[in-house]
């Protein structure tokens, strides 16, 4: 079986290094970063690591730009990025460079006085060797910086070393096998070390986290974060215990507890944590079986050592009937009942903030900061409401239907020291009274304070998904939004204090620094993300901000450069072909996409892009031109556009596992296809325009 064989692959790859990685490292003249100076840096001039400290607040100390001043805040530079997806980085500044990374891997290294680009990489990663290789390809959350080298993870499972001066590659080494997944999530450096996961929960893939050597690339630990096959052994004491946790036939080929994003690490304990995914054996899109048992360490925020990898602790925000994520995890020091903390702080998918014990795992507290009926506080009573009134929200991911995504996904909060608050970029139910006929769940910047367990104020968005949040010593919270506004809220009250259209939806990452003696704030935007993949587009974009480009602002007090023109070009649906289908075919077709991955990729109803983009971009199939009607079948089933990532579907896939198309099946499929194009077509005809 598949599994079996990952196992067996990934027990022997070694990182693929260059002789010059064998030699003394030379001394770096530019992106010097190491431990020492990120404990040191308290000016906030640079942001060095994500979140702008190991403890990953995303917190500034500057305050050149405040609440006072913001209404100033102008644009001073852009750089546009020919991608056809937008950007979800989170960029990193360094003595005036910015480095930032692209969909398809690519990294950036940009002025950050000017925008101009003084170097590209392009790690030429293949998008045709499994199906999560070619969806993550397109995703790219962002760099590190250590020693004078830039560590980017692709999208067929490398972690690369770059020169941060020249933009040239020093080594690379394989974290796992392109035939299974890839890489979306950002590194992160730390006492030497890379440390990195991928994705493919959803496809039942084992989850590991690994450490590679900064200096040579070497693999320096792996932990495993859900057991492997008991008759192959297990690698260390977790891995055995977690084994006991488990039960069902043949429970080991689930696998499951992806790192696909949250690392943080702890200066204080020298312990690395880190969010592990779900883990179920998926069957379709109406429900998931799961195997028996707490299945640790899926659905559990983990502690190991940094330096061996050796496990610490655990916490498990999953339980057996509801599996769930972990995302962002922030490491700050509290005071509860005059006692002072140090603490881990965060959300799930399922909505709940968690506080615990940074050095021991123990729960401090846990609060929902939405209505999860699955839910029950630590004495059995059902949890209290800590939302808003008439509001509804599952909390949990694995829930029937569609549209249950949760409460939280992985865009960072932000802490600030100075209020004590967590701002929370999260989702929930409409209020019962609202019958606009609008999406039923909307957009929420949340002010928590964990240790009240209290909501100190709010913000709706217009659509459920928006950016990271960034916090200042200016009194100031900056997010970005799905319609593409960008906005500074009042810490204290969340009052809007400023705003800018960009014209792109925002999805990445914002962050400030300060350059020749000016505050700057940086805004990647563009419609980016797997969300835009497995959703529906009305619940990240508009019909607008859809179109808008890839783009990287930059903003400072009394910035004079205009915005550039918000003109979208809305392409015309073309005629589609006749439909000659029956209706039982056109449903049969959907069941098929949605078991065949269609709907992973161009989004459960086809309305994605809103255009036929290539060159790595998903294109929307309902704007099929009349000679991809013609090439279905090779498309398709033989895989003739295999290196743009479409694989043949004509053959058997093991991850995930799926039966071979017939060409009835792909006669369906395309009915499906032909039904949402007609649907798109007529719409636009009655409304005269697209």
């Amino acid at each position: 079986m598949y599994l079996r064989s990952l196992v067996v692959v990934l027990a022997v790859i070694l990182p693929v290094a260059l002789d010059a990685a064998n030699t003394a490292a030379p001394v770096p003249t530019a992106a010097v970063v190491n431990d020492p100076r990120v404990l040191g840096e308290k000016s906030g001039h640079n942001w060095l690591v994500k979140g702008g400290s190991f403890w990953q607040q995303h917190f500034s100390p500057l305050k050149d730009i405040n609440a006072g001043n913001v209404a100033r805040l102008g644009l001073t530079w852009t750089v546009d990025f020919d991608e056809p997806m937008g950007l979800t980085a989170e960029p990193i500044v360094v003595d005036g460079v910015v480095y930032l990374s692209a969909p398809r891997s690519v990294v950036y290294a940009i002025d950050a006085s000017s925008g101009t680009i003084l170097w590209k990489f392009d790690p030429h990663i293949r998008l045709d060797a499994s199906i999560d290789n070619s969806s993550s390809a397109r995703v790219n959350r962002g760099v590190a910086i250590w020693s004078g080298k830039v560590y980017v993870g692709t999208g067929d499972g490398r972690l690369i070393a770059i020169d941060a001066e020249k933009g040239s590659q020093i080594w690379e080494a394989r974290v796992v096998d392109a035939r299974v997944t890839g890489i979306t999530g950002a590194p992160r450096v730390a006492r030497g070390k890379v440390f990195i996961g991928y994705n493919g929960a959803d496809e039942q893939i084992r989850g590991s986290i690994a450490a590679f050597d900064a200096d040579s690339g070497r693999e320096a630990w792996r932990f495993w974060t859900v057991p492997g096959d008991p008759a192959k052994g297990f690698e260390n004491k977790a891995m055995e215990m977690a084994a006991t946790t488990w039960s069902g036939p043949e429970w080991w080929k689930q696998g499951g507890g992806t790192v696909w994003d949250p690392i943080t690490y702890d200066p204080v304990t020298g312990l690395l944590l880190f969010g592990t995914s779900k883990s179920f054996r998926g069957e379709g899109p109406q429900g998931q079986v799961t195997a028996a048992g707490a299945k640790l360490f899926s659905g559990s925020i983990l502690a190991v050592h940094a330096d061996t990898g050796e496990y610490a602790w655990h916490y498990q925000t999953s339980t057996p009937q509801r599996q769930t994520e972990n995302f962002h995890i922030i490491i700050a020091d509290l005071n509860f009942k005059g006692r002072l903390r140090h603490v881990a702080m965060t959300v799930p998918r399922n909505g709940t903030f968690y506080v615990i014990d940074a050095a021991s795992g123990e729960l401090i507290s846990q609060r929902p900061l939405a209505q999860q009926g699955w839910l029950h506080a630590p004495d059995g009573a059902p949890n209290e409401h800590m939302g808003y009134p008439g509001v509804t929200v599952h909390g949990v991911e694995d829930c029937p239907g569609s549209g249950c995504f949760g409460a939280h996904s992985w865009w960072p909060m932000s802490y600030s020291p100075l209020t004590g608050l967590v701002y929370v970029p999260m989702w929930d139910r409409r209020r019962a009274d609202d019958h606009t006929g609008s999406l039923p769940m909307l957009g929420r910047l949340l002010a928590w304070d964990p240790v009240q367990q209290s909501k100190r104020w709010s913000v709706e968005h217009a659509v459920i998904v928006n950016s990271g949040v960034l916090s200042t010593a200016g009194n100031l919270v900056f997010q970005g939004e799905g319609t593409g506004e960008f906005a500074a809220y009042s810490a204290g009250d969340g009052t809007k204090l400023w705003s800018v259209r960009t014209g792109s939806a925002i999805d990445a990452v914002p962050v400030t620094f300060k350059n020749k003696g000016q505050q700057y704030v940086l805004m990647p935007i563009g419609w980016g993300g797997m969300f835009r993949m497995f959703s529906e587009s009305a619940m990240s974009v508009t019909p607008q901000s859809k179109y808008g480009p890839a783009r990287l602002l930059a903003f400072k007090l009394d910035g004079h450069v205009p915005m550039p023109a918000i003109n979208p070009t809305v392409p015309r649906v073309p005629k589609p072909p006749a439909q000659r289908a029956s209706k039982e075919a056109i449903e049969r077709g959907e069941r098929l996409a949605d078991s065949h991955s269609c709907t992973d990729c161009h989004s459960p109803r086809f309305d994605g892009a809103g255009r036929w983009v290539l060159n790595g971009g998903i294109p929307d199939l309902r704007y099929m031109p009349p000679e991809t009607y013609r090439e279905w079948y090779p498309i398709v089933l033989g895989g003739s556009h295999r290196a743009q990532g479409m694989l043949a579907f004509g053959e058997a896939h093991d991850v995930p596992q799926m039966t071979a198309l017939t060409p009835q099946d792909a006669d369906d499929i395309l009915a499906f296809v032909i039904d949402r194009a007609w649907a798109a077509y007529n719409l636009q005809e009655q409304r005269g325009a697209p």
